[in-house]
């Protein structure tokens, strides 16, 4: 992760400051380019914006370059790139290309540009997606720039395992994106970042940690079980015999059925910290940088189903790998949750998860951060049952995210959307684009304190075109009193192979 990180603030910096700039000067020309020193980038014109797609900002992680620091592009083969359609999407925990092509040639970015650019020192928004960390991709339909971009904001997005002027660059993701950024912001207490949004989620919210060695040795053996061939067994394998191997051949049935599982973040005290109420007491966060985070109100209600197969017993679930439970005590977890306000136990384990990983992770850092820097906070109400795969979630995890992006074309592959949602959705980006171009400014309601602070109602049914004012108090009842006493202990580091040998 650290890798990535020093990648994307070097190499991708440096190519969407010269490609966006650039840019700016060839507003009029019908297929724009820009030559960068890797070679020319030739993009194209689509709904009154600039378009340039895939653009690879690393070199290929494949093979010997598998699991190593990527390397930055020496330059594009015959001197150009032509920028016209997506790259593909990172090698994840999903089989095949059913959903998305997967290469582990994928470390690349997307550009949105105004057509008519206003000039050069545009304000630059950076999205990463969301997947837990173990799914998603840059060219999902609910991400695309074409709102921000006519409205004078650069957008970016990027694969991963800024252009207007760089000290206006906004970074923002939701969800493991939002985990991402925050992740970058202890990474770097001395950013050149604007500001930063952090949707859902941060560095506490998960995935859960398993044992340095544990997951990989699980894997192996899963590879050998399934017929690959490898020149090592699951008690001797090497980083080099695994680099041999092909990347759907990590893909077997087991793998599959526990995503969450083997490739989790590790804690490394360099790019993630088992301490960050200490970190940020010693200086090293960025304080002064304004920052906006938020969350679904029903942020779990979609992981009621997700992991329906085994959350049906609440007191066996809370104590599962993908629960990512065990930090807080049993008892205190099951007084916290009463089995009649949910419609089944599932739903109220889905409960749980959301507020562990997403709501409670979220009031646990505010604690922390609003004293001192300036925050602002915003709760999810719009409920629209088109948006998330499965109806009638309410508004449950990701739901916000297409309304953020300013819906048209992030609407495309919805069915039966409705004029009242691309109004919401209009309201949401007037709102965001205004933050981003001026983050000290807030976006339009009083700043966060902790414990009990103002909290912006976004997209409450019949008053979508405004913000309705509350306060954290009103929402973090369970958070303060079961959770935040409890996220000192953060994560607890459990074995996934021997917790599923006992289930």
């Amino acid at each position: 992760m650290g890798s990535w990180y020093r990648t994307l603030s070097l190499t991708a910096m440096a190519m969407v400051v010269a490609v966006a700039e650039s840019n700016a000067c060839r507003a009029n020309a019908a297929a724009p380019s820009v030559t960068i020193k890797q070679g020319a980038i030739e993009g194209f014109a689509q709904n009154d914006t600039n378009v340039f797609l895939g653009i690879p900002f690393a070199e290929t992680t494949a093979g010997e370059n598998r699991w190593k620091a990527p390397q930055p592009v020496a330059a594009f083969p015959n001197g150009h790139f032509a920028a016209t359609s997506y790259g593909p999407s990172c090698a994840q925990a999903m089989s095949g290309t059913a959903i998305t092509n997967q290469s582990e040639d994928c470390l690349s970015l997307n550009i949105w540009t105004p057509r008519q650019a206003a000039g050069r020192g545009l304000p630059v928004f950076v999205y990463i997606y969301g997947g837990a960390m173990v799914t998603g991709g840059s060219s999902n339909a609910q991400w695309q720039g074409f709102n921000m971009a006519r409205n004078d904001v650069i957008y970016v997005n990027f694969n991963y395992p800024f252009g207007g002027d760089k000290s206006r660059i906004v970074l923002g993701g939701h969800s493991s994106g939002g985990v991402h950024v925050d992740h970058y912001l202890w990474n770097h207490p001395e950013t050149f970042l604007a500001g930063a949004i952090e949707m859902s989620a941060n560095a506490q919210s998960g995935p859960a940690i398993a044992p340095s060695g544990v997951a990989l040795k699980q894997v192996v053996q899963d590879m050998l079980d399934a017929g690959v061939s490898l020149d090592c067994t699951a008690e001797n394998y090497s980083l080099d015999c695994l680099r041999a191997a092909d990347t759907y051949a990590f893909q077997t049935t087991y793998f599959n059925s526990t995503t969450n599982t083997w490739f989790s973040p590790s804690i490394d005290e360099i790019t993630r910290f088992s301490n960050y109420t200490e970190r940020f007491q010693s200086g090293k966060y960025p304080t002064s940088l304004p920052l906006l985070v938020g969350n679904s109100d029903q942020e779990g209600a979609i992981f009621g189903y997700v992991y329906g197969s085994e959350n049906t017993d609440f007191s066996s679930w809370i104590r599962t790998f993908d629960a990512d439970l065990a930090f807080v005590p049993e008892a205190e977890l099951i007084a916290a949750y009463n089995e009649s306000d949910y419609p089944s136990v599932s739903q109220m384990s889905g409960a749980s998860y959301g507020d562990a990983r997403f709501l409670c992770a979220t009031d646990a850092m505010l604690q922390l951060r609003a004293a001192q820097q300036p925050t602002w906070i915003y709760r999810w109400f719009g409920n629209y049952s088109n948006v998330l795969p499965i109806p009638n979630l309410g508004p449950s995890h990701g739901s916000e995210v297409p309304f953020f992006h300013g819906g048209k074309e992030c609407f495309s592959l919805l069915e039966d959307v409705t004029t009242a949602e691309q109004q919401l959705a209009d309201y949401m980006l007037s709102w965001f684009v205004a933050w981003i171009k001026n983050p000290q400014a807030g976006p339009g309601w009083a700043q966060a304190s902790p414990t009990d602070g103002p909290l912006a109602r976004v997209g409450v049914p019949e008053h979508e075109e405004e913000i309705v004012m509350s306060t954290t108090g009103a929402y973090n009842t369970r958070c303060q009193n079961v959770y935040l006493p409890n996220y000192p202990y953060y994560p607890e580091v459990q074995n996934p192979v021997l917790l599923a040998e006992e289930a």
